[in-house]
């Protein structure tokens, strides 16, 4: 594993605290540079060694959480968040990527459109984030637990079916962030995203996207009486009756 890439992961490394640390908003104008060429994850990693699993867990994730078709991108930004998800999940304390994941690359300038929207996205909640039972961030058991969590998101991300990446690319960004920022309400709002998008996918997997949406929008429609229950209910059935279930 001679190229391996390596993320040390220092009690959460990067802390709000820390006045040298690169702003997120900076970050990602960097490393999304769309005159930078064609990069390789390996590469990517090696400027990202002294951020830590924070910001990995966030550029990884960032471009696929933006409702703006990004083809072929969730899939290989993926690989390297399972990878992330499972050291977190045995508590290592650095993550490796052997070197077929090192060697996948991606051109950040087919993915020029998003970077000024990840800009101001990251500008944005920066003004709302700061420091929070930092403790209980950093706590061994909070990311154990946020490992097998980034394992599911990172599994359903790399399935390439619509409905199944944007929503979990968030909940990793979010989770990513909160790290970053030491701030416990972005973790948890990060896990709230997290469930809905796993049982969003659930509902994918099972009805299909176009079934999923369907009772999304009946359980919606029920709540302001816009929707007919029993059109929704045999939509449905037909729906898993096409899809092989029943």
């Amino acid at each position: 594993m001679d190229n391996t890439a390596m993320v040390e992961n220092n009690a959460v490394e990067s802390s709000a605290e820390d006045s040298g640390r690169e702003r997120l908003s900076t970050l990602i104008g960097r490393i999304f540079n769309p005159t930078r060429g064609e990069t390789t994850i390996g590469q990517l990693m090696k400027e990202l060694d002294h951020h830590g699993i924070a910001l990995v867990l966030i550029v990884f994730s960032f471009p696929s959480a933006l409702p703006v078709p990004a083809p072929g991108y969730s899939t290989i930004l993926s690989i390297p968040l399972l990878f992330i998800g499972v050291g977190l999940l045995m508590g290592k304390k650095a993550i490796a990527f052997p070197d077929f994941v090192s060697r996948k690359s991606f051109d950040p300038g087919k993915l020029s459109k998003l970077v000024g929207l990840m800009e101001r996205i990251a500008t944005f909640l920066e003004r709302f984030s700061k420091p929070r039972l930092a403790a209980v961030v950093q706590s061994r058991s909070s990311r154990i637990a946020i490992g097998v969590v980034v394992c599911l998101l990172g599994l359903s991300m790399a399935i390439p079916i619509p409905g199944t990446n944007t929503l979990p690319a968030g909940g990793i960004f979010l989770i990513g962030f909160s790290f970053l920022e030491d701030d416990v309400f972005f973790l948890l709002v990060g896990v709230l995203w997290s469930i809905l998008a796993l049982c969003f996918t659930t509902l994918v997997l099972v009805l299909g996207y176009e079934g999923a949406k369907m009772l999304v929008k009946g359980i919606a429609g029920l709540g302001g009486g816009g929707a007919d229950p029993q059109e929704v209910g045999m939509l449905l059935i037909q729906q898993l009756l096409n899809s092989g279930v029943c």
